[in-house]
């Protein structure tokens, strides 16, 4: 069985070669690599986008990468004539069972489809673009949207408002890509809602999101981590929650002077340059503000772009995790950190609630209340009892959830129901 995966960036081996490191994101990608790699039944072709001249193929561990020419990201030109070439020559090479797309953020997919007519498809469901692009703004008021705007930013047309056009506009294109797929893979009924108003008839197969075996390898406990520490997912866009998290963060702040946020990703200068200035993006800006005007400059650290083995180990050393996106499929990094045992707090968003129960292994609250959110952090800094309770809970369910679902062994009965159905 060949299975042609299209991806939007460099994953497994093709990223290690290119920057001598292990990928930092996707981590439910590289964890069904190492499986294929073993698994003599299954052959893997994986597909990704450049700004490269020509088509480059380059074979690691018996996966073959394959870059193709194009910009990575919406600006790609799906509608090009040298798009569908680049297409036919891959295909007509590979000439795979199966193509699945890795979510349909990006319209690059889109060409490989129409070249592919014959050839079966399959989404796995990642971002829903429509549902990005409804709570994209995050609770921000017309006055913080404004604040959240940079030279650079109406220069591109990318501020907040218009990024928020652009992810409705292109969920559209995410609409062809399921219409032309008509399969699905999903893990929860909330995904299932949004696909089924614009393609009821599309065929939804259920698999759990893969999680790392390094989340498994350690676990939280009271007398390992540093009181007082907090943990979230990266969070460079307003969908993500940070502005809403760094509010709650001060009213806890009061309480506790040492709180302390680790947030994964390039830091934030507290100083720059005026030509840094005209680059930065709004969000940024806005948010480098926001730190200053609640004077959190001494509670908020950000910790660079971390692995899966390094992300455990934070994890596993930090008091709580606290997920404040307003909109979430599955949020692969919630459930990282309860495999991981952490006490966690959430806010009560798409798919979450199917496996984040209030109370039992995870405390919730409504996205834009951050005023609960600081007592529902304040309740486990204060009560270690707790702590240990929705940690217990938190890794048993996603213990139990790894028991009953194979990621990889489900994904390939999948594959073989959608190959069979075909022919």
């Amino acid at each position: 069985m060949k299975i042609l995966w299209i991806v939007n960036k460099p994953i497994g081996g093709l990223h290690e070669h290119l920057f001598k490191k292990k990928a930092t994101g996707g981590q439910w990608m590289e964890a069904m690599i190492d499986r294929i790699i073993i698994d003599p039944d299954v052959d893997l072709v994986v597909v990704n986008i450049e700004p490269i001249k020509n088509i480059r193929c380059i074979i690691i561990n018996n996966v073959r990468y394959y870059t193709i020419p194009g910009k990575s990201n919406e600006h790609y030109n799906y509608k090009s004539v040298k798009a569908l070439e680049y297409w036919e020559k891959v295909l007509d090479k590979e000439t795979p069972d199966l193509i699945e797309l890795w979510g349909t953020e990006m319209p690059f997919g889109i060409p490989a489809l129409r070249v592919a007519e014959n050839i079966p498809s399959v989404v796995y469901v990642q971002g829903i673009l429509e549902s990005i692009g409804k709570y994209y703004t995050a609770g921000m008021t017309m006055t913080e949207i404004k604040k959240a705007r940079s030279f650079r930013d109406i220069l591109t047309r990318s501020t907040i408002i218009q990024l928020q056009n652009k992810y409705l506009q292109r969920s559209k294109l995410e609409t062809e890509i399921v219409s032309r797929c008509n399969n699905i893979i999903i893990e929860n009924r909330w995904a299932e809602a949004y696909y089924k108003k614009n393609c009821p008839d599309v065929n939804v197969h259920w698999c759990p999101l893969s999680i790392s075996n390094d989340f498994c390898k350690v676990s939280w406990s009271l007398d390992k981590m540093k009181h007082h520490t907090i943990m979230c997912p990266a969070a460079n866009y307003p969908i993500k929650g940070v502005h809403i998290l760094l509010k709650a963060l001060s009213i806890v702040k009061r309480k506790y002077p040492d709180v302390n946020l680790s947030i994964p990703g390039t830091a934030l200068k507290n100083k720059i340059t005026f030509k840094e200035q005209l680059k930065q993006n709004g969000y940024d800006k806005f948010i480098r503000n926001q730190i200053k005007s609640l004077n959190l400059m001494e509670n908020v650290h950000y910790i660079g772009r971390l692995t899966a083995s390094e992300m455990a180990k934070k994890m596993s050393e930090s008091h709580v995790f606290v997920m404040s996106s307003t909109i979430e499929n599955h949020s692969s990094t919630l459930k990282e950190a309860m495999t991981v045992g952490m006490p966690c707090v959430s806010s009560y968003v798409g798919g979450v609630p199917e496996y984040a129960s209030h109370e039992e292994n995870c405390l919730l609250y409504r996205y834009e209340d951050y005023e609960v959110l600081a007592q529902q952090i304040i309740r486990l800094f204060e009560s270690d009892e707790l702590c240990g309770h929705l940690s217990e809970k938190a890794s048993e369910k996603m213990r139990e959830l790894r028991e009953h679902n194979d990621f990889y062994e489900i994904s390939k009965k999948i594959y073989n129901i959608i190959i069979n159905n075909v022919q």
